[in-house]
């Protein structure tokens, strides 16, 4: 039975880099908004379902993540960061503020395939990071599969410290 690689991203929040890397193309990262959430979601599940690497592991992830985002937003420690293009969502960074869950990037960095590769995901992560630190945490870390290009390019940034896990650690949030 195939068992995929896990690793775990964390960073120190107080070695954020104090410049916020530059946003191209005219898109804007803000907090998204309660009667957003189906939008919202929709985003993440293309992010997810246009990356191969994650195979059939995206069902399971894509069924937790449903239910985070659409009873989440508006809990106390759930957050929405998105990216636009216009008036269109093109990326999403869930996050949860409670430092001892075993993640804070819910979601992961997810950009829509057709906007990728032109900045918005290395500035969504900073402003991931920073909302987090901004919320009191010293630490936040995301759990990704291995052969995912974020692993390899996007969550290397910033510091971060890379471990292997033996499988993605379950959301009591969201259990």
């Amino acid at each position: 039975m195939y068992k995929p690689d896990w690793i775990r991203f964390s960073w120190e929040l107080k070695s954020l880099p104090a410049k916020e890397p530059k946003l191209n193309g005219g898109f804007v990262i803000r907090k998204a908004e309660e009667d957003e959430r189906e939008e919202v979601y929709n985003v993440v599940e293309r992010s997810y379902l246009a990356e191969l690497a994650w195979g059939i592991a995206s069902l399971e992830r894509l069924a937790e993540l449903k239910e985070a985002i659409l009873k989440g937003m508006g809990e106390k420690d759930f957050r929405v960061l998105i990216v636009e293009d216009g008036k269109r969502i093109i990326g999403a960074s869930a996050l949860l503020t409670d430092p001892t869950a075993p993640r804070q990037l819910v979601s992961g960095i997810c950009v829509m395939e057709e906007y990728r590769c032109r900045g918005a995901g290395t500035a969504l992560l900073w402003q991931s990071l920073k909302l987090l630190a901004d919320e009191g945490l010293d630490t936040a870390s995301v759990v990704t599969r291995s052969n995912v290009p974020a692993c390899k390019f996007l969550y290397t940034k910033f510091t971060s410290r890379r471990e292997r896990v033996e499988e993605m650690p379950v959301l009591k949030q969201f259990a």
